[in-house]
């Protein structure tokens, strides 16, 4: 008996260090990959000859892309940020029926692709959209009435309105816990309502308010597809102008100093978000009262806040919902010359075809290993920075998971292809696992500096091999959220069409990819088949994942 159990710890002890090896191995080798393939989308941005020969030429184009980008993610993050509060109000203070609903809309930019999204908007506000179509056949118009979506205009409104679910989700959770002893006692000072929230209120939500804010100020720096899509005339983002000195103009010159310059700019906010969330996280054990307020029924508030709910309702149905809808309704519509018919023949002839079926396949088998690719290296790094820095006060450290979210996907796709002649399904695999593994850090480490020091102390002191902590305390009390991660990252995975696109893999499509492609080729009804199927794998890997999570 003594045999048997001193073989068994030999053998898992073996398992163990085994699994912990090539885990470590594997995040190196990552990190590794980011770091070469980084540095050599930037390499051309050094030379002397560019500078000689092409800066004074594109000075005037780059400035105005780079205050374009700037320009249209500020703005983007502005309209969510304020259409977001006005529901985190109504969220966090009221009950009323479909609120459930609402609430649920926060999972819609966390796993609905950007392409999908951008498919919902060309369906309803395009020039052959729902809107137009009905417009002009009421009115008999020879033009499209509604013309804002490919304009400044309309690429905020996009970005805006698809993040804002962000933003009233992360708000609404802290302002329903907040304390309201100071409110009240301004109140009772004679203070009103307006003169509360500006000064008391809006102050205790800063730190929610900055947490959600940058996330959508990166996705829309960032912007590619739908930037590509909706910026028409008006200019365009430097992710696009990336891709385009790269891929259509062979300048990798420019493209080294695009590619330079959005990085520096996107990893001075993270660093400064990073400075104000930490400062934060103190002030808010200091705002939050520690229990829910009792939601209080709409019906009963004034007519006043009736209208404006009424209102942020009739808009989020317009810019949220719609577009959704209408993805759905071209789906199984085929346009005659005179009139559009119901049918099933897109979906059917979307199923007959071979390179529709293997670029499902490629999406999943893509997703499925870059979600647990991101997910080993986001454990690795967070029980790292567990062990190493409890206290969470090592600045160096935590600006690591920080550099992947600063680069583009463009930029290390550019790397990527500089690096090796041709791009492989592997290099695809590890340059979604360079970019997106802070996301899956991110869900690991909240829930691993929840465990108590003196559980993680105790195990140590009882075990006969340190890594035994590892496998019988910490995974099994952090498994919710290696689901939650596996869940995301294959999200992130499958709705990537940038790298993809970039590295230029022979025969080789994912569904977002695929998407892009009908779309591009203006086949739109046969992109909203494809649009619509990876946004419902999208969410039913996200949800099932979160479903489980909760359990």
């Amino acid at each position: 008996m003594m045999f048997n159990k001193e073989w068994r710890y030999k053998r898992d002890s073996i398992l163990q260090k085994a699994a912990a090896g090539i885990c470590t191995v594997l995040f190196v080798s990552v990190i590794l990959f980011f770091l070469a393939a980084s540095l050599k989308s930037l390499t051309f941005a050094f030379e002397d000859t560019y500078l000689k020969e092409r800066i004074s030429i594109n000075r005037k184009l780059f400035i105005k892309t780079v205050f374009f980008t700037l320009g249209q993610a500020s703005f983007s993050t502005l309209l969510a940020l304020l259409f977001g509060l006005f529901g985190a109000y109504f969220v966090s203070h009221k009950t009323f029926p479909f609120r459930r609903v609402l609430i649920s809309f926060s999972a819609i930019p966390l796993c609905v692709p950007a392409i999908v999204v951008a498919l919902g908007y060309i369906s309803t506000f395009g020039f052959a959209g729902i809107i137009n179509r009905c417009l002009m056949g009421l009115f008999s118009l020879k033009e499209a009435p509604v013309r804002f979506l490919y304009s400044f205009l309309g690429l905020i409104i996009c970005q805006g309105f698809y993040n804002f679910p962000l933003v009233m989700m992360t708000v609404s959770r802290e302002w329903s816990r907040l304390d309201k002893r100071q409110a009240d006692s301004a109140r009772l000072l004679g203070a009103g309502e307006r003169k509360v929230f500006f000064t008391i209120t809006l102050n205790q939500l800063l730190p929610a308010i900055f947490s959600s804010c940058i996330p959508v100020f990166i996705y829309s720096f960032f912007s590619f597809m739908i930037a590509g899509l909706f910026a028409g005339m008006d200019g365009t983002t430097m992710e696009v102008s990336l891709y385009q000195a790269a891929k259509s103009q062979l300048n990798y010159k420019l493209a080294s100093l695009i590619a330079l310059t959005q990085t520096l700019i996107a990893f001075t906010v993270l660093f400064i978000y990073s400075l104000i969330e930490g400062r934060s996280r103190n002030q808010k054990e200091t705002v939050l009262a520690g229990k829910d307020l009792k939601l209080k029924k709409l019906s009963e508030s004034s007519f006043k806040e009736k209208i404006y709910f009424g209102i942020f309702l009739l808009i989020t149905f317009i810019f949220f919902i719609l577009p959704f809808i209408c993805i759905l309704i071209l789906s199984f519509t085929k346009n005659g010359r005179s009139s559009s018919v119901f049918t099933l023949t897109l979906w059917k002839s979307i199923f007959t075809k071979k390179s529709f079926l293997q670029s499902v396949k490629n999406t999943c088998i893509s997703g499925v290993c870059t979600s647990l690719l991101c997910t080993v290296c986001g454990f690795v790094f967070a029980l790292f920075l567990r062990v190493k820095d409890p206290s969470a006060k090592n600045h160096f450290l935590k600006i690591i998971p920080l550099l992947p979210m600063s680069v583009s996907s463009v930029m290390l796709g550019l790397g990527t292809s500089l690096l090796v002649k041709r791009g492989n399904f592997l290099l695809l695999i590890l340059a979604q696992t360079a970019l997106s593994w802070p996301f899956a850090y991110r869900q690991i480490y909240a829930s691993l500096v929840k465990i108590p020091d003196t559980i993680l102390y105790s195990a140590r002191l009882l075990s006969r091999n340190k890594l035994d902590s590892v496998f019988k305390i910490i995974l099994p009390y952090i498994k919710s959220s290696i689901l939650n991660s596996l869940t995301l990252c294959f999200a992130i995975s499958a709705g990537d069409a940038a790298i993809p696109l970039t590295l230029s893999l022979k025969d080789f499509d994912t569904l977002a990819l695929y998407t892009y492609r009908l779309a591009g080729s203006y086949r739109l009804n046969e992109a909203c088949v494809c649009g619509l199927l990876l946004g419902l794998l999208c969410m039913i890997v996200f949800l099932s994942g979160n479903k489980g999570g909760r359990k």
